[in-house]
């Protein structure tokens, strides 16, 4: 449930850290001394390490001559904690202290020379090695961008020695191991799909076909991730070995050891996949098949028109637990024909069973991303950018569920981008000590909002605190028919949203007394337009065994962007807590707040600004935290 904030100075940051521990139930903060992963971090100790760029909890304990265990234990932190060059730390007594940076390989090691290229081509590849990753890993590969379904192939002969399937929170998502005799292995990353009849112990042959591209995993776009492990040992850097047989423009693949190709990937599913992979055809009742890609003719702005119900279970199609639902939006009024993404509001309630939503093109499978969770018997609404093919978007329920899905505004030749901000309090009740309920209403105007001139719509979070009861929120244009949604009896319920804006401003009224807070995150206007991406996961710290917590967890986001459309999922378990993702550099003020309270999943869809094309998360309390983005600029 998020509560988005902006602040000037030390003095609102604290007010804004007690209000959302009052909110929480929380009485008081104990704050012991403040992790090595925050900036500015000098402790008082006998030996000290100061990090250098490239730098992460492993090397360094390798560097200084202790365990890992040490390290962390003598910094009071995790394997997750966020390092930025400048800090210094703590040194466990035995620690022999240096700063010097372990060379990184340039040059091809004389026994690593591939008898085959990895991937069909087209492709392409730069340097990337020992960059930034979320975690404070570091990129130990290659990353060959290729269509998704290429051929993946094998680049010695060898045995396939391992494999993992991509499940929810993989980093690697489809993956092969391939051993040469000389006991050096190769790793493959984010494969789409394997090729058939194989499996961990198959012999293959240099140029046989492995697999397929893909983006399984944490990956935001296709390609394949290429790692060399000259004797089964470390990493090296295989930039300079791919590029000493460059095949990127060769596109025809090598003849093949059975004479004959691999099925293209769209009639393949690994065997055993314990979860959804892009390879695996559409469910039978997914609704009209896409039919053909989306016109690039249909542009790359957005263009926002009177939200138009694309899908509605009311009128009984409700969708079941496990399947995805087929909704054409290519028809609705004010949608341009061919476009190739939708901005849609989703509401969904389930009476069974706490579940979550995915949206996705219906060309690729359901990929183990949430867009909207909802607990049982309750209802939640948010936001998604989905791409559309075909004319159509997917949408698809872990339980049955219903489901209403209004397209809010679409890919066009002409309209406006999307400008993410530091969150701006555009209202709050409880400042003007007059709740909204039964007979009483507020409005919003424009300057209030921040509107300027360009403006279309408005992305915010709505947080109810304190309500009488349970009750129904109704919100639009003032003079004109409001947009409803019910909300909790908890003491804190919030969601994010897109809403159009006017000169007649908002106007708020309520079923129960209540107060209300407006938080704007995002401003749709002059700007970069987002474009629609298949949802991928980049970070869920449950697999890491680490919740999140009051040090920043830096996240790499690919591509190069600078914002980004992310859906935030919060896990909590017996406290509350309250989750703020910012711009990498940047203090806790500059960024969303996703307040939560005990037992919830919460997911709200926001735009954020990144900072060296990374986010940072941390919370309150410690807390379970999954990011996915959908859409980029």
């Amino acid at each position: 449930m998020p509560i988005s904030v902006y602040m000037h100075g030390l003095r609102r940051t604290i007010a804004l850290v007690m209000a959302v521990l009052a909110l929480a139930g929380v009485v008081s903060l104990g704050v012991g001394p403040v992790s090595a992963g925050g900036p500015g971090r000098l402790p008082a100790c006998a030996k000290n390490y100061d990090v250098v760029a490239g730098d992460y909890w492993v090397k360094i304990a390798q560097k200084t001559g202790v365990s890992l265990s040490a390290l962390l234990t003598a910094n009071q932190a995790t394997t997750s904690t966020a390092l930025f060059p400048g800090n210094r730390l703590c040194l466990p007594d035995s620690a022999t202290p240096t700063t010097t940076i372990v060379p990184t390989t340039t040059a091809v090691p004389p026994q690593v020379l591939l008898a085959s290229f990895p991937v069909q081509g087209p492709c392409s590849f730069t340097d990337t090695w020992l960059a930034p990753r979320g975690g404070g890993r570091l990129h130990e590969g290659v990353d060959l961008l290729a269509k998704a379904g290429l051929y993946v192939y094998a680049v010695q002969d060898g045995t396939l020695s391992k494999q993992t399937l991509d499940r929810p929170g993989s980093l690697s998502g489809n993956a092969w191991w391939l051993t040469g005799a000389n006991g050096t292995y190769y790793f493959y990353a984010h494969l789409s799909a394997f090729a058939p009849d194989l499996g961990p112990g198959s012999k293959v042959k240099a140029g046989q076909i492995i697999g397929f591209v893909g983006r399984t995993g944490n990956a935001a776009g296709a390609h394949l991730h290429f790692e060399v492990h000259p004797g089964g040992g470390a990493a090296v850097n295989p930039t300079p070995i791919v590029k000493a047989v460059d095949g990127c423009k060769t596109t025809t693949p090598p003849p093949q050891p059975s004479g004959t190709l691999p099925p293209p990937p769209s009639t393949v599913a690994p065997a055993g996949s314990a979860a959804p992979v892009a390879t695996q055809p559409p469910s039978a009742n997914m609704g009209p098949s896409p039919t053909a890609p989306p016109s690039a003719a249909a542009g790359s702005l957005w263009q926002f028109i009177s939200p138009k119900t694309a899908f509605d279970s009311a009128s009984g199609r409700l969708v079941a637990g496990g399947s995805s639902q087929a909704v054409r939006v290519d028809p609705l009024a004010g949608v341009p024909a061919g476009t190739s993404g939708v901005l849609v509001r989703l509401t969904a309630t389930s009476s069974g069973s706490a579940g979550y939503l995915a949206t996705h093109p219906c060309d690729v499978a359901p990929p183990p991303v949430s867009t909207l969770s909802f607990a049982a018997g309750r209802t939640a609404v948010g936001s998604a950018i989905v791409r559309v093919s075909g004319g159509t978007i997917c949408v698809t329920a872990s339980t049955t569920a219903r489901v209403k899905v209004e397209v809010l505004a679409a890919r066009a030749a002409q309209g406006v981008g999307l400008q993410a901000v530091s969150a701006t309090r555009a209202l709050d009740t409880r400042t003007t000590g007059v709740r909204i309920g039964p007979g009483s209403s507020v409005s919003v105007t424009p300057a209030m909002l921040g509107v300027v001139s360009g403006t279309q719509a408005l992305a915010v979070t709505v947080t109810m605190v304190n309500p009488a009861a349970a009750g129904t929120l109704s919100m639009g244009f003032c003079g004109q028919g409001p947009w409803t949604t019910p909300f909790s009896g908890d003491a804190v319920s919030s969601f994010a949203m897109t809403m159009r804006v006017s000169s007649a401003g908002w106007c708020l009224t309520s079923s129960t007394a209540t107060d209300v807070i407006i938080d704007v995150v995002g401003i749709w206007g002059p700007g970069n337009a987002p474009a629609p991406v298949d949802p991928v996961r980049l970070f869920d710290s449950r697999s890491t065994g680490s919740p999140v917590g009051l040090d920043a967890v830096a996240i790499a986001v690919p591509g190069n962007l600078a914002t980004a459309v992310v859906a935030i999922t919060t896990v909590s378990g017996s406290t509350g807590s309250s989750v703020f993702a910012v711009p990498c550099g940047e203090g806790r003020s500059a960024g969303t707040v996703v307040a939560t309270s005990a037992g919830r999943v919460t997911t709200v869809v926001v735009p954020v600004r990144l900072g060296g094309g990374a986010l940072c998360i941390s919370a309150l309390q410690p807390i379970d935290v999954i990011i996915d983005v959908v859409a980029g600029a």
